[in-house]
């Protein structure tokens, strides 16, 4: 049980957190008539990237209170 492991996961999501705040809070602006495909695309980027980074969060978490994690041989 790493202590850092925890502490990263909490880290990942709350930046992950921090991401759909911002996200959220200019939703508005995506939803206007001068809108552009690149908009959107940051915008699906963005997604994207909370979803990695809040799964990354909840990984490390979960080796934190696993434990015992699986080797380079033993992953079969």
């Amino acid at each position: 049980m790493n202590v850092k492991d925890f502490f990263a996961g909490i880290f990942f999501i709350a930046l992950a957190g921090y991401f759909t705040y911002v996200l959220v809070d200019n939703m508005s602006l995506l939803f206007i008539d001068s809108t552009t495909a690149w908009q959107y695309f940051v915008a699906f980027f963005r997604v994207a990237l909370i979803i990695f980074l809040f799964n990354l969060g909840l990984s490390l978490i979960k080796r934190f209170f696993k434990g015992n994690t699986a080797k380079n041989g033993d992953a079969r």
